[in-house]
Parts: C-alpha cells; structure tokens; sequence
C-alpha cells in the first residue's frame, strides 16, 4: 500500500510539475503576446510620423506655390497703385484697400565710438553701469538743430505698399460698402 501511495504522490507531483509548466509557458505565451502587441503600437506610430512628414512635406510644397502665386499678384497690384500717381495713397476696394504710405525717415549708429565721442547726455540713455545710445531723442536732436550727429546717419524712409483685405460679410459694424472709395479725383490707369 505504500508503494500504491507513493506511486499515486509521485504521479500527482508529476502532474502539478506539468501543469504549472503548462502554465508558466501559458504566461510566457501572454507575455510574448504583450510584447507584439507593444511593437504593433510602436510600428503605428512610427508610420503615423513618417505619413505626417509626407504630408507636411507636400502642404509646404503646395502651400510654396500658392505664396509665389500671391506674392506675383501683389507685385501686380503694387505696380499698379504706382501708377496712379503719387497723390492716391489709398484705394478702397469691397474686398480691401491698397494702401500706399511713407515711412518715417530713422537715425542709424554706424561708428559707436565716435558718437560716443561727441554725443551730449541728451542723446544718450544711462542705465547703471551701462550708456547706450537713445535713438528717439537722436532723432528729435536731428528735427530741432537739422545736423546729423557725428557717428550717425540718417536712413531715409522709403514708401511702403500694403493691402488690407476686407472680411467676408460686411465691412465696418457689419455695413457693407458699395462701390470703391478714392482719395483722390484722378482717373485710374488700367491694370494689367
């Protein structure tokens, strides 16, 4: 009987070894899954980036020829508010205004030591431990006493041409404006 008993203990180790071994490649069979289901995310997103690059890719490029497109028809348009003589500065449009405007003439340091040299404390900004040129009161300066200080010069202001573009749905407070404003009573020239 003891022999029938230790055969029956032997056999039921022998059983509990194979079935935990059973489970344990159970496990390792779900673990392995985890680990294919990881790699499955990572390969989405590495796809994800790689067809994001492609599309921005081909956006920039579309989105380069349509600036080329609209930087052409705004070299039109300037041309042709140039023109219309120098007295038009503004041309209101339903869809926008071309805008034609001077800009102020500015003050430039183009020798530093020099000026230092021959600047007076009203041209100069003193911070602690620190002098550096005040450009705004150079320029009120130069508008009083019409001398250029010494070290400076003076950059001319050029004419600037800019459109404004009106948003769909009305203009001002929703009010839509009919027909195009002028600043001036000269005939437009046309454009081509």
């Amino acid at each position: 009987m003891d022999n029938d008993k230790n055969f029956l203990e032997e056999l039921l180790d022998e059983v509990e070894k194979k079935e935990r071994s059973l489970h344990l490649a159970h496990v390792d069979m779900v673990l392995n899954e985890i680990r294919n289901l990881e790699q499955d995310i990572a390969t989405n997103f590495k796809n994800t980036d790689l067809e994001k690059q492609y599309l921005d890719q081909w956006v920039l490029q579309k989105n380069s020829n349509i600036q080329k497109k609209i930087k052409w028809m705004k070299k039109k348009l300037e041309q042709f508010m140039y023109e219309q003589g120098e007295d038009v500065k503004t041309i209101d449009l339903p869809n926008g205004k071309l805008l034609r405007r001077k800009q102020p003439n500015k003050i430039e340091i183009d020798d530093m030591d020099e000026f230092m040299l021959n600047a007076d404390s009203s041209m100069l900004t003193v911070i602690p431990e620190m002098v550096k040129p005040n450009l705004n009161k150079i320029k009120a300066y130069y508008k009083m006493s019409l001398t250029v200080p010494k070290g400076t010069k003076i950059v001319i202001g050029e004419e600037k041409f800019s459109i404004k573009l009106s948003e769909r749905g009305g203009g001002e407070n929703g009010k839509v404006k009919a027909g195009a404003g002028i600043k001036s009573t000269k005939n437009y020239k046309t454009a081509v």
